[in-house]
């Protein structure tokens, strides 16, 4: 759910610019009621979500997740089946087993893949493990220091196509009212 306020300075830029045929594929927990149902932040914010995927299993047991991941991957399938003919370049932020899961269904269609956020560390949790993933999957690299673009290009065996850009949510600051 935190992940929509990381990229929504992104989502803004990219939306704006006529180039871009942008589309938002909304999944995990923005489309759980049981979490805030925070798909509707994004539609109040005047974006267009083209597809919602519903693949959450209730609880957080290794069971539950495992189940996620294969069903997330599953219905990924469908939609990269569909999209794959069209699509230059799917943004995937951060460390998540959905996203793990959505960008892996992603492989057999040779879709180019753009992390943010790759190269960072969470103590204690299976999140490094996704993370450290979606860095092998991609073929674009935007790290928020300079350290974490050195770990990316350790884990890749290669500085192309690493930038270092900044934590990207630092953008938002732009935008809060003043007193």
């Amino acid at each position: 759910r935190a992940d929509y306020g990381i990229y929504l300075p992104l989502f803004k830029e990219v939306a704006s610019d006529p180039f871009f045929d942008f589309c938002i594929i909304a999944f995990g927990t923005h489309t759980s009621r049981h979490h805030g149902y925070t798909i509707q932040n994004i539609v109040d914010d005047g974006f267009k979500v083209s597809h919602k995927v519903e693949s959450l299993v209730l609880g957080d047991t290794p069971e539950a997740i495992s189940s996620a991941i294969g069903l997330t991957v599953l219905k990924f399938s469908s939609i990269w089946s569909e999209l794959a003919d069209n699509t230059d370049l799917v943004l995937c932020l951060g460390d998540r087993y959905e996203m793990f899961a959505a960008v892996t269904a992603a492989i057999p269609f040779n879709i180019k893949v753009a992390h943010i956020h790759g190269g960072e560390t969470t103590l204690g949790a299976i999140d490094n493990y996704m993370r450290n993933c979606l860095t092998s999957i991609s073929s674009y690299h935007f790290a928020s220091s300079f350290n974490h673009a050195k770990k990316i290009s350790e884990l890749t065996g290669s500085s192309n196509n690493i930038y270092n850009v900044g934590a990207l949510s630092l953008d938002n600051i732009k935008e809060i009212p003043l007193l």
